[in-house]
């Protein structure tokens, strides 16, 4: 495969194992809801986003990073 395309899929896969990466993309799944799909009014979804990302906090603990002993 081509370095350039393994480089890529690394850091997807690294981008998709961080808590942080699942907050946005709940947030700006409900965002955009609004739009397409469900037809809610955008405070709605701002609110719903809020509460998916507070809830992936809650339930998905923070990965620490270890640390190299060199």
């Amino acid at each position: 495969m081509n370095i350039k395309i393994e480089t890529l899929i690394a850091y997807v896969v690294a981008r998709l194992s961080e808590r942080s990466s699942w907050e946005g993309i709940a947030f700006l799944l409900t965002l955009t809801g609004s739009r397409y799909g469900a037809n809610l009014p955008l405070d709605q979804c701002v609110a719903l986003g809020g509460m998916l990302s507070g809830a992936i906090k809650i339930i998905f603990p923070d990965i620490k990073q270890q640390k190299d002993p060199s």
